[in-house]
């Protein structure tokens, strides 16, 4: 999927070379003691590594500093101004390490490491991680391909260390409350969807925090996967949590149309249609050249019709034209969303829910068997749309 001088560089940042000498000695890491309390924190704070310094960590970073079982005693990244500029975002008095090497930073007294880099290297990182005995929360995608999320489900199944993946929408008081009126409202069962991801502001300028030079991974095709990874995961994953289906078949047409959006090739625009396990279908669209319209995603059930966007939650209800209208049809719905910004909403309370994960209260979720749906759908679009045909998902392993 990418070149091999550009998966060597890679390698040799991460360490991953030498990893084969870590054993699991690391595993089971006791809970930081001695350390002081924050604002009225809990003296129990969990141990946690941040690898990847990038646009994303930022949000990471002002998310956790709300959540107080847990402190980032450590940061990674090749840049080193970018681990101090993050640093910078930390409300501890507890001074993180820099570090520019996974393979240090695994030889760490770390009960977690949140993986915050680019797509294609979450798989060996994510193993590498669960193999030297540490918790993993990592960034959506879990991966770019099927193969690579069972491998990294293998990692899991063979360590016991928890794997938790970053779609926060299953952790969003939004989206919440949406799957709660579809389960407990009058619709009868999803038919189909039509979903959406409309945004402009992809249009990234150059990568300033990198070294002159440096290629913006993002505008690589085979590094993340193109539109359809880096912002229809999100939705996709809401939908499969709807329909409660596995995903069959999936048919896509997707490229790069707007060339104003710097040189790439990574598609910028796809259509992605799928039908699950219950013949229930999954209509997708997204691009990231939008300049202001909006669309409603849409659920079509039987008796009734379900759209969350514009700050609510709607319902309407129904029935065939040219059957004998029941009387008894509710009324239409308004529900005003609770929660923030649907967009933002989750990012804490999935890190709140990782603590608990790691007090060993709660199981990861989501978790590698659910991402990997997400990932099915996401593999199986770009090989229907480079090889023009509907891809069975028992083609993908």
């Amino acid at each position: 999927m990418m070149n091999n001088s550009s998966k060597l560089s890679r390698r040799n940042f991460l360490g991953l070379s030498s990893l084969a000498g870590i054993s699991m000695v690391l595993s089971n890491n006791p809970v930081m003691a001695n350390i002081p309390d924050i604002e009225e924190r809990t003296s129990k704070k969990f141990k946690l590594g941040i690898i990847g310094c990038g646009n994303r960590s930022k949000t990471i970073i002002n998310a956790l500093n709300r959540v107080p079982e847990i402190e980032i005693t450590a940061l990674c990244d090749i840049v080193p101004h970018k681990m101090e500029q993050r640093a910078q975002l930390i409300k501890s008095n507890v001074k993180p390490q820099y570090i520019n090497n996974l393979e240090k930073l695994l030889q760490l007294e770390l009960d977690a490491i949140a993986v915050i880099t680019p797509n294609y290297t979450h798989k060996e990182i994510v193993i590498a991680c669960l193999e030297a005995g540490k918790n993993v929360f990592c960034e959506k995608p879990m991966a770019l391909t099927v193969a690579d999320c069972n491998e990294m489900i293998g990692a899991v199944e063979r360590t016991g260390k928890a794997l938790q993946i970053g779609t926060q929408r299953r952790h969003s008081s939004v989206y919440k409350n949406l799957v709660n009126v579809i389960r407990t409202k009058p619709v009868g069962k999803i038919l189909q969807s039509n979903i959406f991801d409309y945004r402009g502001d992809w249009r990234v300028p150059e990568a300033d925090e990198y070294p002159a030079g440096t290629p913006y991974w993002r505008l690589n095709q085979s590094q993340s996967g193109g539109v359809v990874y880096e912002m229809g995961n999100h939705i996709i994953d809401v939908n499969n949590w709807v329909f409660d289906s596995e995903p069959i078949s999936i048919c896509s047409l997707q490229g790069v149309n707007n060339f104003s959006l710097r040189k790439r090739d990574s598609s910028d625009h796809a259509g992605v249609l799928v039908q699950y396990a219950n013949d229930s279908l999954m209509n997708y669209g997204g691009n990231v050249y939008n300049y202001g319209s909006m669309a409603l995603d849409t659920f079509f059930g039987v008796k009734g019709t379900v759209q969350i966007g514009n700050g609510n939650i709607t319902v309407k209800y129904g029935s065939p034209n040219g059957f004998p209208r029941p009387a008894n049809i509710p009324k239409p719905e308004t529900i005003p969303m609770s929660g923030n910004n649907p967009e933002s909403d989750g990012v804490v309370d999935q890190l709140k829910y990782f603590a608990k994960v790691l007090e060993g209260k709660e199981k990861a979720y989501p978790d590698g068997y659910i991402a990997r749906q997400t990932v099915q759908i996401m593999e199986g679009s770009v090989r229907s749309a480079l090889e023009r045909r509907v891809i069975d998902v028992k083609e993908l392993g």
